[in-house]
């Protein structure tokens, strides 16, 4: 069954366990929602909220519900991308930038040269966060799935097939050849920097002008229709690019976990999503996967602990009963993780 850890004593097994994953291993993170708090609201019940307006047929309200759910992703993303002041944007920001520098420091330390010096980030959010982020980590690839190859027309396009890809700094002198870090960031509901082009993503990254009062349902039905995102249960509305690129990136998801030696790492993300949900207990009968999950808070931990009782390669990190582990906390448990492997 899954093991329920104290989040203030980790334990030298579990820090030994995990630096193996880390230097010989697949790494694998995934973060929802709970991960951008507080400049973005965690989405709750909006879920069960948008399929019930679906299955009453009362679509218009059923808009009206997504669009709100939208405006709280869209208008503090406004402000990052024109780097208006905000105090949940800064904080939100710190915590990932501590995380991609984390990661970067995992990178750096790897000594084996059979795997590729990557990791990989998969998100169901879709501000762009971890983007602004990466310029704290200039010495690591950011991998967004966006193909940057000159173009007189600065067209840029989205595919999976550009993930995992290795890159090298090489020596015009003396012969040596060293991997480049590089995190590999899957957006797996898609993200307010994609723009609908026929069959194609493309790349935009401009503040949005968000609808006057909420404005009309025709209004909203456009906006709705103009984002590249999956909504929560709103498979009625979406278009067949999103589809398609939904399961693709969801089929990576699963290969992922399926690899010999892989070690995802969750925060925030508390697995309502029913295809991640089912893809992971899946992938679980892989005896070398092994699932972290850092809980939010006493009710996450006991969510977890019923949805993963039967799999032994589960654990559970979690705070104490009357406490909350934050992003800050998630930070500094694997910063601590890192430090017992160089003491």
């Amino acid at each position: 069954m899954a093991r329920i850890i104290n989040a203030n004593d980790l334990g030298e097994e579990l820090r030994k366990r995990l630096l193996r994953s880390f230097q010989s291993g697949n790494i694998n993170f995934l973060l929802g929602s709970g991960a951008s708090l507080p400049a973005i609201p965690t989405a709750g019940p909006i879920e069960a909220e948008i399929a019930g307006l679906i299955s009453a047929g009362r679509d218009e309200e059923a808009y009206a519900k997504m669009y709100a759910f939208l405006e709280t992703v869209h208008a503090p993303t406004n402000k990052l991308i024109n780097d208006e002041a905000d105090e949940g944007n800064r904080a939100s920001l710190r915590c990932y930038e501590a995380l991609l520098k984390t990661i970067e420091e995992i990178l750096l330390a790897r000594r084996t040269t059979i795997l590729p010096r990557q990791a990989t980030v998969f998100t169901t959010n879709y501000d762009l966060f971890l983007e602004k982020a990466s310029a704290a980590c200039p010495s690591t690839i950011l991998n967004d799935g966006f193909s940057r190859s000159p173009s007189l027309g600065h067209r840029m396009e989205y595919s999976s097939r550009n993930f995992f890809r290795a890159t090298y700094n090489t020596g015009n002198l003396y012969d040596y050849r060293v991997e480049i870090p590089c995190i590999n960031l899957i957006k797996l509901h898609g993200s307010l920097s994609w723009l609908k082009d026929k069959d194609d993503i493309l790349l935009r990254v401009e503040a949005v002008k968000l609808l006057d009062n909420d404005g009309t349902h025709e209004e909203r039905r456009k906006f709705i229709a103009a984002c590249a995102v999956v909504l929560p249960q709103a498979a009625k509305f979406r278009e067949t690019l999103m589809d398609r690129t939904y399961y693709d990136l969801l089929r990576i998801y699963a290969n992922s976990l399926d690899r010999e030696n892989t070690v995802l790492i969750t925060f925030g993300f508390s697995f309502g999503d029913e295809h991640i949900r089912d893809i992971t207990m899946r992938a679980l009968k892989n005896p070398t996967l092994r699932l972290m999950l850092f809980a939010f808070n006493s009710a996450a931990r006991d969510r977890f602990a019923t949805l993963f009782q039967q799999y032994s390669n589960v654990e559970i990190i979690a705070p104490g009963d009357e406490d909350e582990l934050h992003f800050e906390h998630f930070n500094d448990s694997l910063s601590r993780i890192l430090r017992a492997g160089q003491g």
